[in-house]
Formats: C-alpha cells, structure tokens, sequence
C-alpha cells in the first residue's frame, strides 16, 4: 500500500491517508501508475486530484485546503508517494469533495497547472 504526503513546503508536510481520482488533461489516471511511470510531455498536464487527510493535521493545510478557489493560495506543491516526489505546479484546493453526507468530510480536490515527477 502506498504512503502519501502534502508537502506544502517550509516544513509545513501532512501525512494523508489517501491520493484518488487523479485527472490529466480531462483523463483519469491511476497516481500509483503516473508515481512509478516515466511520463513526460511537451506541454503542461493540468488537471485535479482528491487528497484525503489522516488524523494528525498541519494547520497550514487546514488553512490552506479552505481557502477554496482563492486565486492567492495558489502554490507549487509535492505529494510525496513512497518516497517519489511528483510537483503540482500551480496548485489550490479547487472544491470540497462529497457524494454524499457518507463520504469522508476530510477529502477534498485540489487543481493543478501541471504535474511533472522527481526520478
């Protein structure tokens, strides 16, 4: 099973019990896949994922994941898959992430700019 981190950078890394629903240019895409691949594109690979938070929480990734659609939380991040780093340039928490009042409160998706990976 893999382990993920939100590395929002300066120290400020949250352990996250899940990294789903990952969406390159308008087409799903396994993480575990894209972690291990060697993807490269001439172009920017926007797109989103759903980040699930664990138990122990940074206050910066609080403040950070509610601040919905602000234009200024925009940032450079890395979640961290088992020790591979894969960059979201560009990134913000781009909406709360609900079915339905079962699923997780604690999941939300975040939009990106474009993805690259650290080999």
């Amino acid at each position: 099973m893999t382990t993920y981190h939100l590395d929002l950078g300066d120290g400020r890394t949250e352990a996250l019990d899940s990294v789903t629903k990952l969406t390159l240019v308008g087409t799903p895409v396994d993480i575990d896949t894209y972690a291990v691949g060697d993807f490269k594109s001439p172009v920017p690979l926007w797109g989103s994922v759903v980040l699930t938070r664990g138990e122990q929480r940074h206050p910066a990734t609080t403040r950070w994941a509610e601040d919905v659609e602000n234009t200024d939380t925009h940032q450079d991040i890395v979640l961290i898959a088992d020790g591979r780093r894969i960059r979201l340039a560009g990134a913000y928490a781009s909406t709360t992430y609900h079915l339905d009042e079962d699923d997780d409160p604690d999941a939300f998706a975040i939009s990106f700019t474009d993805i690259t990976t650290d080999k």
